[in-house]
C-alpha cells in the first residue's frame, strides 16, 4: 500500500510542479520571495580532481532575500551531468526529511538527478537555509572538465500557479584544461571532434551536409534554443554542439491575395495528427534492475522500436534487455511489438 501511496503522490507532485512550470513560462517570477540553489563539494563550486576520485555533493536551497523562515509547498531541481564523465555511486544519498530523488535518462543522452519535494499538509516550515540531500559521484572521466547544473528548478508559490524568483550555483568539476566538444550534425554529415583548452574558443567547423536541407548553424543545446557564437563564447567543459537545420521553401504568389483559409485548415489539420499521435503513443522504460531506472521514451503502438544505446556499469557486461524480471524471456528488437507501455530489465554477466 505504502508502494501505491508513494507513486500516487508522485504523480500529484509532478502535475503540480508542471502547471507551475508552465505559469512561469508566460508570467514572470515572483519577486516577493527570493532562492537560490548551491552545488558544493566542501563548500566549493569549482574543484581539481583525478579520475577515480569519489566526491561528496551538498544541494543545498537557500532563501536570499530575508533570514526568515518560510513556508514551503512544493520545489523540484533536476541536477544535469554527464555520465560519461561522471558515475553516481549507488545507495549513498541523504535527503532531507520529504524530499525525493531520482536519476532519470535525458533526449540528449545526458542524466539527470531529479530533487522534489511537495507538502501533503498546506505547507512546511522550513529555515531559511536547508541542505536538502547530498550524494556521491565518482569521476570517470579522463580528461577536460564537466558541470553539475541545476535546470528547471522551481520553488512554488501556495496556489502552485507561480513559483518565486530563484537563482542557481553549479558545480564545475576540473580534471585536465583539455576539454572535448563534439559536434552532433542531427542527420547531416559528419564533422570531427576538437580539443579546445578550457576558456578558450572553437574553431568553426565546415558546415554539415544533409539533403533537403540547409544548415542554420551550431547550437548549444539539442532543442536549438542558443546558438554558439564562435567568435564570443568560449569553452567551459566537455560540450555537444547540434546542429540546425531549415527547409527553403519558395512563398507562391497569389493573385486575388493570400488564402487565409488553408492556414485554418492547416492548423486543424495539424492539431488532428496530433492527437491521433498522443493516443497512439506507448511508453518503454528500461531498467537497469528491479528500482533504476535507465531510460523512458514514446514508442509506437503495434510496431518494433529502436534498442537504445546499451547501458554501463563498473564490473559488469551488459549482456541484453529483457522483459521479465527473472531475465528469462529477451526482447528482440527487430520483430517484438506492443500495444501497451512496458518495462525491460538489463542483464549483467
Amino acid at each position: 500500500m505504502k508502494r501505491y501511496l508513494k507513486k500516487i503522490f508522485t504523480v500529484i507532485m509532478t502535475v503540480l510542479l508542471t502547471a507551475a512550470m508552465l505559469c512561469t513560462t508566460v508570467f514572470a517570477a515572483d519577486e516577493s520571495r527570493q532562492y537560490q540553489l548551491d552545488l558544493t563539494v566542501n563548500g566549493q563550486h569549482e574543484i581539481h580532481a583525478k579520475p577515480g576520485d569519489v566526491l561528496n555533493v551538498v544541494l543545498t536551497l537557500k532563501r536570499t532575500d530575508n533570514d526568515s523562515s518560510y513556508m514551503m509547498y512544493a520545489m523540484q531541481d533536476e541536477i544535469r551531468y554527464d555520465p560519461q564523465f561522471f558515475e553516481i555511486v549507488q545507495n549513498n544519498s541523504l535527503t532531507a526529511n520529504g524530499i525525493s530523488i531520482t536519476d532519470i535518462g535525458l533526449i540528449d543522452d545526458y542524466r539527470a538527478f531529479y530533487v522534489n519535494y511537495l507538502s501533503l499538509s498546506g505547507g512546511e516550515n522550513w529555515n531559511s537555509e536547508v541542505v536538502l540531500g547530498s550524494f556521491q559521484v565518482k569521476i570517470t572521466g579522463t580528461k577536460g572538465s564537466a558541470h553539475l547544473k541545476n535546470e528547471n528548478c522551481i520553488v512554488s508559490t501556495p496556489d502552485g500557479r507561480d513559483s518565486y524568483s530563484i537563482t542557481v550555483n553549479d558545480l564545475l568539476v576540473i580534471v585536465t584544461s583539455d576539454c572535448t566538444v563534439k559536434f552532433d550534425s542531427m542527420g547531416g554529415s559528419e564533422v570531427e571532434s576538437q580539443t579546445v583548452t578550457f576558456g578558450e574558443h572553437i574553431t568553426k567547423p565546415q558546415d554539415p551536409e544533409r539533403e533537403g536541407f540547409v544548415f542554420d548553424g551550431w547550437y548549444k543545446d539539442i532543442y536549438l534554443k542558443e546558438q554558439w557564437n564562435f567568435e564570443t563564447d568560449t569553452v567551459s567543459d566537455n560540450m555537444v554542439l547540434y546542429a540546425g537545420w531549415t527547409t527553403a521553401v519558395a512563398a507562391p504568389a497569389y493573385k486575388d491575395g493570400f488564402p487565409w483559409w488553408t492556414v485554418a485548415a492547416a492548423a486543424l489539420a495539424g492539431i488532428l495528427i496530433l492527437i491521433i499521435l498522443l493516443f497512439n503513443d506507448r511508453r518503454v522504460t528500461y531498467m537497469l534492475d528491479d528500482s533504476t531506472e535507465y531510460l523512458s521514451e514514446k514508442i509506437k503502438k503495434g510496431k518494433p522500436f529502436a534498442k537504445p544505446r546499451d547501458p554501463q556499469k563498473t564490473d559488469a557486461q551488459f549482456d541484453g534487455w529483457y522483459r521479465d524480471k527473472k531475465l528469462t524471456l529477451p526482447w528482440d528488437f527487430e520483430y517484438d511489438k506492443t500495444y501497451k507501455s512496458i518495462r525491460l530489465y538489463a542483464k549483467w554477466k
